[in-house]
């Protein structure tokens, strides 16, 4: 199976993804940074976590991978812009972090999970580059916790096409759930999982990004031409989107899982 990032990188999606912070989407792991700390922050796409994280730690360092440039370039802007100085960005993999063992005392990753084929690899490296007694917090997303209203086949229709999308490009769209269980397998200790709620106001903006990815997946993955749907479908997901963004009672709440893990220290 194919391992691809799903949401893209067009200036929807990144905009969408822009409205992240470190107080809104990294408020879980926050307690457990410290000034002085070195942090590792797999997936920072655009940079807003990434320089909230680095003033938690100021005087230490924040170092953002992500595997498109484009999304460096624009965290690397916004750093310049806002004269955070303490955070550096490079291209990399989570497969494979381009650090040394025990590089780190900390490393976050949010909404990536989700879209990786194997997870359990990429937990492992991450343990690799922590130090003894290090911090790993992670946050994805749990399709199971979905509360959308008012709903409508049309509207069920879109979010299950997407869901398909996600899946067939190598992606778990419940891995939320599973977090706790993959940090155990990778071998981290004192294990905390927990959950929480985000609302998504103004609605367009979640609306308006998923519109755009459905009609993408035209070009994209070559949905009409392998059958997966029709240019009739298609259009009609992207209505039933619009007509909800909308409608005078709309209302869409996403459920993030979040766990925390820690690098064993071997007693002496």
């Amino acid at each position: 199976m194919l391992e691809n990032y799903t949401p893209g990188y067009s200036t929807n999606a990144t905009q969408f993804m822009a409205h992240r912070t470190a107080k809104s989407h990294a408020a879980f792991f926050m307690p457990y940074l410290n000034p002085e700390m070195k942090l590792l922050d797999c997936g920072c796409g655009p940079g807003t976590i990434t320089l909230g994280l680095a003033q938690a730690v100021f005087p230490g360092t924040v170092t953002g991978i992500d595997l498109e440039n484009s999304q460096l370039d624009i965290a690397r802007e916004s750093a310049s812009k806002q004269s955070v100085g303490n955070v550096d960005f490079i291209q990399a993999s989570v497969y494979h972090l381009p650090f040394p063992d025990s590089s780190f005392d900390a490393v976050f990753a949010h909404a990536v999970f989700e879209h990786l084929q194997k997870p359990l690899q990429a937990l492992q490296e991450i343990l690799r580059v922590l130090k003894p007694g290090g911090k790993v917090g992670v946050r994805s997303p749990d399709w199971g916790g979905f509360l959308i209203a008012p709903s409508t086949p049309e509207l069920d229709l879109a979010m299950s096409y997407y869901k398909f999308l996600q899946q067939h490009n190598g992606g778990n769209v419940n891995v939320g759930r599973e977090l706790g269980a993959l940090l155990r397998q990778a071998g981290f200790t004192q294990i905390k999982t927990s959950a929480s709620y985000e609302s998504y106001e103004p609605l367009s903006l979640a609306t308006e990004y998923l519109a755009l990815r459905i009609q993408a997946s035209e070009q994209v993955e070559r949905a009409v031409e392998r059958g997966w749907t029709d240019v009739q479908a298609i259009a009609t997901m992207n209505q039933a989107l619009q007509e909800w963004s909308l409608h005078p009672d709309r209302f869409f709440a996403q459920a993030w899982c979040e766990a925390i893990g820690h690098r064993f220290v071997v007693a002496l």
